[in-house]
């Protein structure tokens, strides 16, 4: 098998560097969603266009077997997906009827409304009261107080905000708006100024909502660079164009925000909810290349020139770093996108890994860029130990694999031959003994961002064994786990709820990787990469599948770098296994 994994190697590598861009980042296309679809669809009723013939032919396209729709390409049906759907066909159906989709809509259930951003599109059509969509001002009291319960740990994970009501507007004047994670405050802001203009219409309110909302523009057009946050802030914006005082100023906002929105396209018909997540796709596939290129296997042909690649990939990374010294999901030149620490501990690992394989032009450009990232890191740990996406303590909570990612760039420094190297070992630690706490009692760690269970674990236990502690017992824990997880067919998988489903490529290959490292004579393992092997196309790609997580109500993605770069760690690691 090692001869089979050595060509499946070479060939996946080949493939992998056909996603780098000219410019010397990667980029793979991501996946349609069903909630930036509608939404873009919303903006073209709200402009008072026939939705382009191309999205009506997305859903068709996309509707299940049960007459449903799924968030994403999973196609798991969710109601509030269908409830969506089923709105935009309907006033597509009432604009111009036609007696297929007439047959169409016959065969979608309906179901109970209950999702207030999906009310929300019901009362812009006037299917559904405003006054309905908010709770009482006079909930805020009560809305505190659930926050801080929130910060209990015991309750932490059981208190859960409504989600068939949204925040009263009033929120927007109070410091608790603030502690509320980045996304949902650019979401709420425009959500608020359609509910204020067609409520309460109080001018002071409509003023402050809508200068927050202009100062959060980004330098492209977009807010915070997703689509169904981009589509709420223009249709917020239409509406007031309409219902208060149109001006110019804010036409150029509407005009740009559309712009954006048709970059979103994908040539399926549909939208996919953020633009590209560059950072994170130049960051994984350096990780990639640099271990390829370390092991001597054989496996990476020399016309391939990975060094140069690499270095290239590294400087990218490098132009693309925040002001602050973090990266953003998304590289713009301005800094205008936030910081997160997922990129920010992804690209630095990748900096430090480049410097093993290339000769960089500008070494000092590129040790002060890794520097920055772990200054920028340092500062964003939470008292607890673990890191979070974005502000810890402002709404947002630990991850596991973001966490594990962090460690492994402390770690990567610390061993480093960077010069005035910081002592990383505190702070490390303190990520260590946080992740090592997460582990569920059946031994698995769950994630965020990835899907799902088997992503967490898979990143906790490449943490702890790559800084040396591959003996602790959660590391058998959760080997054990993945073992008891594995598919018959030798892969794994599950949804974005952690829901057992088909294996998939990007979850048999981060898995396999995982359990090489931990404990590489593994049969689990074994049978892992025989799924691969199995599973290659011709031109040495895999087909990817729905493994990123947006958010539980958008849904999640399929990239084609991640069903490359994963199954390039785990035959690269699986070549080095003794024979």
């Amino acid at each position: 098998m090692k001869k089979q994994a050595k060509s499946a190697l070479t060939r996946g590598t080949t493939f992998l560097l056909t996603q780098r861009r000219q410019d010397g980042g990667f980029e793979g296309q991501l996946s349609s969603n069903t909630f930036p679809t509608c939404a873009y669809a919303w903006i073209e009723f709200a402009q008072g266009e026939t939705p382009d013939p191309n999205l009506t032919e997305w859903f068709v396209a996309n509707q299940n077997e049960d007459g449903g729709w799924g968030l994403d390409t999973a196609n798991i049906s969710n109601a509030e997906a269908t409830r969506f759907v089923r709105l935009m066909l309907e006033q597509i159906h009432l604009q111009s009827p036609d007696p297929s989709l007439q047959n169409l809509l016959a065969s979608v259930p309906e179901f109970p409304p209950h999702l207030a951003l999906v009310k929300l599109a019901y009362a812009a059509f006037d299917q559904f009261d405003w006054n309905e969509l908010t709770l009482s001002e006079n909930a805020l009291p009560i809305m505190k107080l659930a926050r801080q319960l929130t910060k209990i740990p015991v309750l932490g994970s059981r208190l859960k905000p409504p989600r068939h009501r949204l925040p009263p507007v009033a929120l927007f004047n109070t410091p608790m708006f603030e502690t509320f994670f980045i996304a949902e405050q650019h979401t709420l802001v425009p959500v608020f100024i359609l509910i204020e203009l067609n409520t309460a219409r109080r001018p002071e309110m409509i003023e402050s909502l809508v200068s927050w909302l202009k100062s959060h523009v980004l330098s492209d057009g977009s807010w915070f660079r997703v689509n169904y946050i981009t589509a709420l802030s223009v249709l917020a914006l239409i509406e007031l164009q309409k219902k208060w005082k149109p001006d110019e100023d804010t036409a150029a906002f509407i005009e740009r925000g559309i712009a954006w929105l048709r970059t979103t396209r994908n040539p399926d018909g549909g939208c996919r909810e953020a633009l590209n997540l560059n950072v994170w796709d130049t960051a994984l596939s350096v990780m990639a290349l640099t271990d390829v290129y370390a092991e001597d296997n054989g496996a990476v042909p020399l016309n391939l020139e990975l060094p140069d690649k690499v270095q290239r990939a590294a400087q990218w990374l490098v132009k693309h770093q925040n002001s602050d010294g973090g990266w953003a999901f998304s590289g713009l030149d301005d800094s205008t996108l936030p910081s997160d620490a997922d990129d920010t501990a992804l690209g630095t690992l990748a900096l430090i890994r480049s410097l093993n394989v290339s000769t960089p032009s500008d070494r000092n450009a590129l040790d002060n860029s890794v520097h920055r990232g772990v200054a920028w890191l340092k500062t964003q740990q939470s008292r607890d130990g673990g890191w979070s996406t974005y502000q810890p303590g402002q709404g947002d909570v630990g991850c596991v694999s973001i966490t594990a990612h962090a460690i492994e760039a402390l770690f990567e420094l610390g061993r480093s031959d960077i010069a005035d190297k910081p002592d990383m070992q505190r702070e490390m630690n303190r990520g260590i003994d946080w992740l090592r706490r997460q582990i569920n009692r059946e031994g698995y760690w769950r994630d965020l961002w990835l899907a799902k269970d088997t992503y967490g674990t898979a990143c906790a236990i490449i943490a702890l064994v790559k800084v040396g502690l591959g003996d602790v017992p959660e590391i058998q824990r959760g080997v054990e786990w993945l073992e008891r997880s594995q598919n018959a067919d030798g892969g794994w998988g599950e949804d974005m709820f952690g829901s057992p489903t088909e294996s998939t490529v990007e979850q048999t290959a981060w898995s396999t990787y995982a359990l090489l490292l931990a404990a590489p004579e593994n049969s689990a393992a074994q049978d892992g990469i025989a799924f691969l092997l199995k599973h290659q196309q011709e031109n040495g790609s895999w087909h990817e599948q729905c493994v990123g997580i947006y958010w539980e109500i958008i849904g999640g993605y399929a990239d084609p770098i991640y069903a490359s770069v994963f199954p390039v760690l785990a035959l690269n690691q699986f070549l080095q296994t003794p024979p």
